[in-house]
């Protein structure tokens, strides 16, 4: 396993110079766990920082009635709760894998010293949250003045402008989540996401291709549906 390329995929720590990531990767643990294994619960102290490399992680909240709410569901080259990794403060939910996974743990106290030595790590990490925080506030804007196909057309955008291949018949994306999944990150129940699929195929935002690829003929199209926030980036 290439951990130091694990690290790279985290946006937060995509932009640090390959001896930090290095470093940090020298300073992490590997560990192989079984399904159902609680990897930690709300209100238990950070001691740092799990990365998916195989399987899949449930991030989740009980109320007082004891009811389940699930926040995100992780798999791999995914970060499970980074928040207390940066402002010391204990885990805001629990997590457990949902399947036999191989985790990579970064103690806090090995990444607290990278950027309590390094000043130029320490502002690429300060402007990757900064990007963090502009994030949440979209998200915040879109579940409040979306409808769920503008969410996920705003979405399906994003991951064209990251990910996405440029073909003959338009701009390719890999959907490597389930709808349970994309509906957690809009905010919406997963039979929604199905029928805002719908939606978009039968205006033909989005074509189906083999396996879990999605194609999108015209990608400014789709941005009209999307609404503000899926401007096209320089």
């Amino acid at each position: 396993m290439d951990i130091a390329d694990l690290l790279r995929h985290i946006p937060v720590f995509s932009r640090l110079a390959d001896d930090v990531i290095t470093r940090l990767a020298a300073a992490c643990v590997v560990r192989t766990v079984p399904s159902g294994t609680m990897l930690f619960t709300a209100g238990d102290e950070s001691r740092g920082l799990h990365l998916v490399a195989k399987g899949g992680v449930r991030i989740f909240r009980v109320s007082s009635e004891g009811r389940e709410q699930v926040l995100h569901l992780e798999g791999p080259g995914r970060p499970v709760a980074e928040l207390p990794l940066f402002d010391g403060g204990p885990y805001p939910a629990s997590a457990i894998t949902t399947e036999d996974s191989q985790l990579v743990f970064l103690p806090r106290a090995a990444f607290e010293s990278i950027y309590m030595s390094d000043p130029d790590a320490a502002r690429i990490i300060i402007r990757a949250l900064g990007q963090r925080l502009r994030h949440l506030v979209q998200v915040t804007e879109t579940l409040a003045f979306r409808d769920v196909a503008s969410r996920l057309a705003l979405l399906l955008v994003r991951y064209a402008e990251l990910e996405g291949q440029q073909t003959d018949a338009g701009v390719e994306i890999v959907i490597g989540r389930t709808r349970e999944a994309l509906a957690l990150e809009i905010g919406t129940a997963r039979e929604s996401v199905s029928r805002a699929f719908r939606q978009l195929q039968a205006k033909g935002l989005v074509l189906p291709a083999s396996g879990k690829r999605l194609v999108i003929p015209d990608l400014q199209k789709l941005r009209t549906i999307a609404g503000p926030g899926a401007r096209a980036r320089a």
